[in-house]
């Protein structure tokens, strides 16, 4: 007989899938109902241009609004109507059950992977790095004002955006949206940072997003930058999302704790947003390790990445790779039965 934990203050599993919008539709429908099946509860997907076959999946090509240029008219809005229809199919095959984080866009389009430049780094003269190895420095983004100005622009816009298929605006749409994040990984990779630059953009767009849905910062490129003290301090934030891939059970005990302790200062909340491995083996040992230690602490988690019918030896995963599917498995069914420190109603009421 299985036990059930029932109520708001109980942790929960998700999975990062970024570009799960631009797979084909058996594919967004596969891995819905997969994670759907597997007592998921999040999907984290990223707003920004994907390559065709992205990952070695049957991604088909997108482009970001801003692709080519910055600013109103917005040109391409083929990746509004293929977001828009993952919307829908997150809310038909997740029964209810399953809800998005969406980062408005992913600081790896400001110059650090060629393929994905957007028109911010010509506009801003941001240099470029063909593959982020070196990652390249985007400073001159987060520093200039009319860029921010841009950005907060184009947030609005978004979130501003009504999916024809529930007639609401994304920023008020919290039957299928968790949370937004402006950035993935702002700022992240680099030796220049500017402390005022996330919670001034969440303090501008905070009226656009309502309904109870919620604002979380994105993470950072670790746990000890994903900590940034000014982050727990902007009010206009209500998530505080940690990024790592150390396999280090110890360390990322005494950072989770850390965090938790910070929220409860600050009153706010924190999830494990982004960890993982590389292949089949160590992607369990990853899941073993640490999404075990985050359910031990009551931390919601989200795993790098799923992804049906990707490569093998990576980062992806699915049901193929047969002991990190296992491994997703007994944790993410652990992590709905694990006492948190924090209420979850957006999730589980």
């Amino acid at each position: 007989m299985k036990l059930i934990l029932l109520g708001t203050s109980r942790a929960w599993s998700g999975a990062n899938s970024f570009f799960a919008w631009t797979l084909p539709q058996d594919d967004q429908i596969t891995l819905i109902n997969t994670l759907r099946a597997k007592n998921v509860r999040v999907i984290r997907i990223f707003l920004a241009t994907i390559d065709s076959g992205q990952a070695g999946s049957r991604a088909l090509a997108a482009n970001d609004i801003e692709r080519n240029r910055v600013g109103s008219p917005y040109t391409d809005s083929d990746m509004l109507v293929r977001v828009d229809q993952f919307i829908k199919n997150v809310d038909i095959y997740g029964g209810g059950h399953i809800k998005l984080i969406i980062a408005l866009h992913d600081r790896y389009s400001l110059g650090c992977y060629a393929y994905k430049a957007d028109g911010y780094v010509s506009k801003y003269g941001i240099p470029s790095a063909s593959a982020c190895s070196p990652p390249n420095d985007a400073s001159k983004f987060y520093s200039n004002e009319q860029a921010k100005s841009d950005f907060v622009a184009r947030l609005k816009y978004l979130l501003d955006h009504i999916n024809p298929h529930f007639g609401q605006r994304w920023g008020s749409l919290n039957r299928i949206i968790f949370s937004f994040q402006t950035e993935n990984e702002s700022q992240g990779h680099m030796s220049i940072h500017n402390a005022r630059w996330m919670c001034d953009i969440n303090t501008q767009i905070r009226s656009s997003v309502n309904n109870g849905i919620l604002l979380s910062t994105g993470g950072d490129i670790d746990y000890g930058l994903s900590l940034r003290l000014e982050n727990f301090q902007c009010s206009a934030l209500d998530l505080i999302s940690l990024h790592d891939y150390s396999m280090n059970g110890d360390y990322s005990r005494g950072k989770f704790q850390e965090a938790i302790q910070l929220a409860q200062q600050y009153r706010k909340r924190v999830y494990i947003e982004e960890f993982g491995g590389k292949g089949d083996t160590q992607m369990a040992q990853a899941l073993n390790i640490i999404g075990a230690t985050a359910h031990q602490l009551g931390l919601p988690w989200l795993v790098w990445q799923v992804v049906p019918n990707a490569r093998s030896g990576d980062f992806e995963f699915f049901t193929n790779d047969r002991t990190a599917w296992a491994a997703f498995e007994h944790q993410a069914y652990w992590a709905q039965m694990s006492p948190s420190p924090f209420q979850w109603p957006e999730i589980w009421s």
